[in-house]
């Protein structure tokens, strides 16, 4: 909503957009926090899904959730039928076999070997950015933005996504469970950025990452601004 505002166009006009994205982001969550992944016992202050009405429950609500985001784009009659068609493209290829399902195997499955900085940004595009990227762009699409416009808001958004899923590390490892509302030390057992680079580091690349975010949409002062530097953990 905030890109589309920023672009030209009506926060509202991209609130049904904005419903399914969040629909793809919860159902991300609810596959993640399940034994054959995570095993997480907390998510958002609340026992996890699964924990709470069973395995079975989880992987169908998940697989509602991400069906259901298709319908709502499909059936928002404020946007055209291109319109529609782009931000349902836009929320499969976040998704599929190059976003957050790709992002999850290799972080479940890929070797130590395989976890250096070149693969880990990859694994962290997939895993988080390409959702961003469906969020910002489709904000952009909404308004009307032309290619330049687009090209702006997918820079923001992979930046974005880069300070946000380091953020996502140093949290894991450094905050407490009440504190976050969710399982911590998740990643104790996997090379992170964190293990790699040491807290220091980690935190100068989330503000490097933040800065370059906001430059690629024209510099402060902009509310998409604004949001990008609540990402800053603090120091």
């Amino acid at each position: 909503m905030l890109s589309a505002a920023h672009f030209g166009g009506r926060e509202m006009a991209a609130l049904e957009f904005a419903c399914a994205v969040e629909m793809v982001h919860t159902a991300s969550l609810i596959l993640d926090d399940l034994p054959c992944m995570d095993d997480a016992e907390m998510r958002r202050g609340e026992p996890a899904l699964h924990r709470r009405f069973g395995e079975d429950v989880a992987v169908l609500s998940a697989v509602a959730l991400l069906n259901q985001a298709y319908a709502v784009i499909a059936a928002d009659e404020g946007l055209d039928a291109e319109t529609r068609l782009c931000l349902s493209g836009l929320v499969s290829s976040a998704v599929g076999f190059g976003g957050l399902v790709a992002g999850q195997i290799r972080d479940l499955r890929d070797p130590p070997s395989h976890r250096d900085e070149r693969a880990l940004t990859t694994l962290n595009h997939q895993k988080t950015g390409m959702l961003f990227v469906a969020a910002l762009e489709g904000g952009a699409v909404i308004a009307g933005a032309d290619s330049a416009g687009r090209l702006s808001a997918r820079l923001f958004a992979d930046r974005l996504g880069f300070a946000f899923q380091l953020c996502d590390d140093l949290l894991d490892s450094t905050a407490s469970q009440a504190a976050l509302g969710k399982d911590v030390l998740q990643d104790e057992d996997r090379i992170t950025f964190v293990s790699l680079w040491g807290e220091a580091r980690t935190r100068s690349a989330i503000k490097l990452a933040v800065d370059e975010a906001v430059t690629a949409i024209g510099g402060p002062g902009r509310p998409l601004a604004a949001y990008a530097l609540t990402l800053m953990p603090p120091v």
